[in-house]
């Protein structure tokens, strides 16, 4: 056993080398500078000051209102993506040649960069000029001004993602329920279930794990999203909308390089112990 892991060392090399050299090189370089109280207008005066850094972000209040903000931003959206992914899941799991047509439609917001998308929703949420506002005239709804009130700004932020990234959600339940075992659904079918206890009993609990895969994978996007923020409000109105990346994206480009580097630290700490903790209940449920 020992022999055939040293003959594949050769092979793992050059993968363990690039990984080396993109990804952990500079993540310790950055934790390394995030000790130091370093600012760029004045690199005469960088020195090591510890956890300083750390001690200053964790007790700013400032910093706690965007990770909130970054937590609800990501739980909405995240939600809205699963509920409308798994709902497109099993409708286009039915057998019509008309599915087949309409599939490619549905992934096409997947093609659009974020910086397109959220410069065409800034325009659609526009309170004079913008189609959505249009239509909510046309039926005699007087339009709000979306990107001006910070409960309004949200919810078009959550919808963009939501536009851009149900597609994705769409494609990976989809693939799940295609890819399910027949056997058990004709034995639902021959049992006399119906359409909803075979949905809940059967294809939910197998698509769980997949569900789950799906969920960590958007929540970790979303819970870093900046290019949506950065175009439909850059944070506003005020702060409302300002996330942990654009607080970081802030500071940066004050040139305080160890402040940033320390609250880029910080986020991987948040989002590797968000991962954790749903892995261990994925763990915990098939340990059940």
């Amino acid at each position: 056993m020992v022999r055939y892991a040293r003959g594949g060392l050769p092979w793992l090399a050059p993968g363990i080398a690039f990984l080396l050299l993109i990804d952990l090189f500079p993540l310790a370089y950055a934790v390394v500078i995030s000790l130091y109280s370093w600012w760029l207008v004045r690199p005469s005066e960088t020195h090591l000051i510890g956890l300083g850094n750390y001690v200053g972000l964790v007790t700013d209040p400032q910093v706690a209102h965007d990770t909130a903000v970054s937590a609800v931003f990501m739980a909405g959206a995240v939600s809205l993506e699963l509920v409308a992914g798994l709902f497109l899941a099993v409708v286009f799991a039915q057998r019509a040649r008309v599915f087949d047509l309409v599939r490619p439609v549905i992934l096409l917001p997947l093609f659009i960069t974020p910086v397109v998308s959220g410069t065409m929703w800034r325009l659609m949420f526009h309170p004079d000029l913008g189609i959505v506002n249009y239509y909510l005239r046309r039926i005699g709804i007087a339009g709000p001004p979306w990107l001006s009130d910070p409960g309004l700004a949200m919810v078009a932020l959550i919808l963009l993602d939501a536009w851009r990234t149900i597609p994705f959600m769409f494609l990976v339940l989809h693939a799940g329920i295609v890819s399910q075992p027949h056997e058990f659904f004709e034995a639902a079918m021959v049992d006399g279930a119906g359409a909803w206890q075979t949905f809940w009993h059967i294809t939910l609990p197998l698509l769980r794990y997949i569900m789950v895969v799906a969920v960590l994978i958007r929540a970790m996007d979303a819970f870093r999203e900046f290019d949506i923020f950065y175009v439909l409000t850059s944070g506003g109105p005020g702060t409302a909308t300002e996330t942990i990346q654009m607080l970081n994206y802030r500071i940066f480009g004050f040139g305080r390089v160890g402040l940033a580097s320390a609250l880029s630290t910080l986020t991987l700490v948040l989002v590797a112990a968000m991962s954790l903790a749903l892995l261990r209940l994925l763990a915990r449920e098939r340990a059940a």
